[in-house]
């Protein structure tokens, strides 16, 4: 899981081969998992209740994180501070689904939210949660951000991409509320992947 959160903040080598030995070895920890996931799924089954969790949760995300603050908020926010750069973030995924919709749409809408859920929510949140439930909700909320803005805000030299950070902190912690409210990683994985395939559709319009 931490090779899977430094190959994704590090800047891409842009050199195919390294690069697809990157994404194989990310998809052998998903294989790796596959006995948790399983067993998450299993449970999931027997509690249809978390079901209503699922569109919960992407509804308050795209009304918290996509309309409050990344269009309102971060409205005022880059009028007053004279910031005009959009997302860099959004930006590329957008140009990189109208190149490639299909395979991007799954690595947008099935592979990144598994593998960060995974990370983000199973592991991490999940080992801190039974220690400090304050720093469980924090930490993987702002890694989870971080690795949104890295590329650009970091190793781009574009750091004014680090205000984007808030709005996936927001959906961090929304993630996190659906993991401890379910305690089944099914859960966040479907809100997520909701939550992306409408961005998906939003960006294709």
């Amino acid at each position: 899981m931490l090779f899977f959160y430094f190959s994704n903040i590090s800047v891409p080598l842009g050199i195919p081969v390294i690069d697809t030995i990157r994404d194989i070895l990310n998809i052998l920890l998903v294989i790796v998992m596959l006995p948790d996931i399983a067993g998450e799924a299993k449970k999931f089954r027997d509690n249809k209740k978390s079901l209503l969790l699922i569109p919960l949760g992407a509804v308050m995300i795209v009304g918290l994180q996509g309309i409050l603050w990344d269009n309102i908020i971060m409205g005022i926010i880059r009028s007053a501070i004279g910031i005009t750069a959009d997302n860099a973030n959004t930006t590329n995924v957008t140009e990189m689904i109208k190149k490639s919709p299909i395979f991007m749409g799954f690595m947008a809408c099935i592979y990144g939210p598994v593998l960060e859920e995974l990370l983000y929510r199973y592991t991490a949140f999940g080992m801190l949660y039974g220690k400090n439930r304050l720093l469980a909700y924090i930490v993987p909320s702002l890694l989870f951000a971080f690795q949104h803005v890295a590329e650009a805000g970091i190793w781009g030299g574009d750091t004014a991409q680090l205000i984007n950070m808030p709005g996936y902190i927001i959906a961090g912690l929304i993630f996190a509320f659906l993991y401890a409210r379910s305690r089944n990683i099914c859960v966040p994985i479907g809100a997520h992947i909701l939550t992306n395939s409408f961005g998906l559709l939003m960006m294709l319009k």
